[in-house]
């Protein structure tokens, strides 16, 4: 227990000297006031010049992030006009190529209609054959006859 208060009156003890030192050393290097004026005066107006230097940069910053925000603005705004005519591109294309479908849909039913007839009656395409050929010995004969 004494060795504990002993290590603790110490470290308290460098504590304190550490700090009043550290105060003695800031009072030490504070010059008067008359000469802190003088020197200052040239480190004043390099800090203003900077400050006008760095407003200046800001200004400009802005002025480039305006810039870049407005053409983003105008390219999502062409961006969206070029998708949205994409898009009613594709719609339109879906749409005749569903018109092409249904028209070969359409030709194709006809067709099929058309062989369903022609098979149900087989003599009338035998008496058409028959009658077609006739009709080209007919013609033959008046071509001749000519």
């Amino acid at each position: 227990m004494r060795m504990t208060k002993l290590i603790f009156a110490t470290i308290l003890a460098f504590g304190l000297a550490g700090l009043f030192g550290a105060s003695l050393q800031a009072q030490d290097t504070t010059p008067s006031s008359g000469t802190v004026m003088k020197d200052m005066n040239p480190q004043m107006e390099q800090m203003h010049a900077q400050m006008e230097q760095m407003r200046t940069q800001m200004v400009q910053l802005q002025a480039l992030m305006k810039d870049a925000m407005d053409k983003m603005a105008a390219a999502d705004a062409a961006m969206k006009a070029h998708m949205e005519t994409e898009q009613a591109s594709m719609k339109s294309q879906m749409a005749l190529q569903q018109a092409v479908i249904d028209h070969l849909q359409t030709m194709n039913d006809h067709m099929q209609a058309m062989a369903s007839r022609m098979t149900m009656m087989p003599e009338a395409m035998d008496m058409n054959k028959k009658a077609g050929s006739k009709t080209k010995k007919d013609k033959g004969m008046t071509d001749d006859q000519k």
